[in-house]
């Protein structure tokens, strides 16, 4: 009888423990995000289907004849963030924000324009957007307190607009995110 009761009682011993894990040997797994990246993110609301770009330079001029980032965004009556990974180790010290070539765009609305480097983050909104980005004035009108950018008409061609950086205040910005 006590066989009986014995070897049932070790059967379920041995084959009810399941083989666990202690917490500190199991791996984490992180998302793939290269943290040396410098990145751009923007919040905007665009209504048609559009490219947007990102320009920067890494010697403190305004010259943005290279190096442009392109995304393409789809229109939508939400607001929809947009983020550009610089290349690896690329720190940049001037920004220039391109707002698209479709022709038929309408008032583009920028609600912020995040800067990221590592843990760290700038976030500029509205209004504060005016004090750091001014408009390309023979392309487009930039209303700081409502984030609205307006393409202008010339010759019945709508321009494609753009945000310059108020250099003297934006460079400091990116300089203290990193240090």
């Amino acid at each position: 009888m006590r066989l009986k009761l014995v070897f049932p009682i070790i059967f379920i011993s041995l084959f009810s423990c399941k083989k666990e894990k202690d917490i500190d040997s199991l791996r984490v797994v992180r998302p793939n995000i290269n943290e040396e990246s410098f990145n751009v993110e923007l919040n905007v609301e665009v209504l048609k289907d559009d490219t947007f770009s990102l320009y920067y330079t890494t010697d403190g001029s305004t010259d943005f004849k290279d190096n442009p980032i392109w995304k393409e965004l789809e229109g939508n009556t939400s607001a929809q963030s947009i983020t550009y990974t610089l290349p690896k180790k690329v720190i940049p010290t001037q920004l220039r924000l391109d707002f698209g070539m479709n022709p038929d765009q309408e008032t583009i609305k920028l609600n912020y324009v995040k800067l990221k480097y590592k843990e760290k983050e700038k976030t500029i909104a509205i209004p504060e957007l005016g004090s750091f980005f001014r408009a390309d004035e023979s392309k487009c009108v930039f209303n700081a307190s409502t984030g609205e950018i307006t393409a202008k008409i010339i010759d019945n061609k709508r321009q494609f607009p753009s945000l310059y950086p108020h250099e003297t205040v934006l460079d400091p910005e990116i300089q203290k995110l990193i240090q």
